[in-house]
């Protein structure tokens, strides 16, 4: 069956102005805590055509929530509605691994849920701090081999203890807490960016959260009024994609209303690899033109170096000479992608958790899959260097968390254009 693929013409520098959308995993979270609120509490700068978006707003809305969209406005106004748990849709719910969030929803709500296992990426990603940590709380679960069912009868602040900070885990609790009885601590906890946010929407919304770095306070109340607003903070994520870009292209470009706050380490090692940053008046200017350096990196939880930008530089470390390393430490089997760089005539081994990357060798072409939502965004970059056209199917991924991503890049001066397969991709790349 044809498939729609990105076509991309390589060879292109990146020049121009780009506006970044909101951040799909800050507003993820964001969707499950507002439907806490009695009252509306509305988002505004929402991504509304990332699937990943639609569908956390789609399975909300079949659990009970009230949740009206503006399109105009880029906005979302929530409340609780009718929720009152029961058997999430399987086909909607499978499809996004954030419907785990709906199991400290329903837990601080008191009420009882059952989810099928989450989707999202395809790479190994555990959950079981979720369920470790709202069964301290206090809920009753139990889950098998495709399904995870919660029940609550109300929970009770304690203290969770994480082994790994985790993002999804820390949401999750903060979610449910902010409905216990007492208080909840949650130490070496992930306090990246996104969460802060989500703390202060439940702070607006009449929770009381404290937060510093990888611990978290959460102080229950009886009930949440909601009523609150809050801006979707622009997606570091995407931003780092258009730096990469300007840099594996020769571009320059400005990246309008954005700072480096919430990537200071990313941005020092884009520094270090020869990637020029500045901000001024409010916007980060960049410039690639400079001469690269290879590099060493690890991912960590923040403030360290966040998983999802990793793909992003071994795309860099392809157009530099010489050897650079990229340590995962975070998730399993996050090098999937690599495979299909390999494609472009890349040169890359991967021991591990490490890859090696030895660039500066020509990159051409070639049909790919993407295997994930950040390993697709590398083959985008990947397409924009290479000489001739390059051709990514499984877009659905790409477009998981990015927003109008082809015409942002033609606006940049990049060719990309979106069009039907006429054969199946699936075949040729397997």
């Amino acid at each position: 069956m044809p498939e729609e693929v990105y076509c991309i013409e390589g060879g292109k520098q990146l020049e121009g102005d780009v506006r970044l959308s909101g951040a799909k995993n800050a507003t993820l979270p964001l969707l499950v805590a507002a439907c806490l609120g009695e009252e509306p509490s509305i988002l505004d700068n929402v991504p509304l055509q990332l699937n990943d978006v639609q569908l956390q707003i789609q399975l909300l809305q079949l659990m009970g929530a009230k949740i009206e969209i503006s399109q105009i406005h880029n906005s979302v106004t929530c409340c609780r509605g009718q929720l009152s748990g029961g058997e999430a849709p399987t086909l909607v719910a499978s499809g996004i691994r954030t419907s785990l969030l709906l199991l400290g929803l329903f837990a601080g709500l008191g009420k009882s849920v059952t989810l099928p296992s989450p989707g999202g990426c395809n790479f190994e990603r555990k959950y079981d701090l979720h369920i470790s940590g709202l069964r301290k709380l206090g809920a009753s679960i139990s889950e098998d081999s495709k399904s995870i069912t919660l029940s609550s009868s109300g929970l009770k602040g304690t203290t969770v203890d994480f082994y790994v900070p985790t993002t999804t885990g820390t949401e999750n609790i903060m979610i449910g807490a902010s409905l216990a009885q007492g208080t909840t601590i949650i130490r070496n906890a992930n306090t990246r960016p996104e969460i802060q946010q989500l703390g202060q929407l439940l702070s607006q919304m009449g929770a009381r959260v404290r937060m510093q770095n990888r611990i978290v306070e959460v102080r229950g109340v009886k009930s949440l009024r909601g009523g609150a607003r809050i801006s979707v903070m622009p997606g570091w994520d995407e931003a780092l994609t258009y730096i990469v870009g300007a840099g594996i292209t020769q571009g320059s470009l400005r990246i309008l209303d954005f700072d480096l706050s919430n990537i200071a380490e990313e941005a020092r090692y884009l520094r270090q690899a020869g990637i020029e940053l500045f901000e001024w008046q409010g916007d980060l200017y960049v410039s690639g033109k400079g001469k690269k350096e290879s590099f060493d990196i690890f991912t960590a939880p923040y403030p360290g170096l966040d998983t999802d930008a990793q793909p992003l530089f071994t795309v860099l470390g392809l157009v530099i000479e010489g050897s650079s390393v990229i340590t995962e430490m975070r998730h399993a089997n996050r090098f999937q992608y690599v495979e299909q760089l390999r494609c472009f005539g890349a040169d890359i081994g991967v021991y591990g958790n490490t890859a090696i990357v030895q660039g500066g060798k020509p990159l051409v072409g070639a049909d790919v899959r993407a295997t994930d939502l950040r390993g697709g965004a590398a083959l985008v970059l990947c397409g924009l260097a290479a000489k001739g056209q390059t051709r990514i199917s499984n877009i659905y991924e790409i477009e998981r968390g990015y927003e109008n991503l082809p015409e942002k890049l033609i606006a940049l001066g990049a060719t990309v254009i979106r069009e039907r397969s006429d054969h199946d991709t699936n075949s040729v790349l397997q």
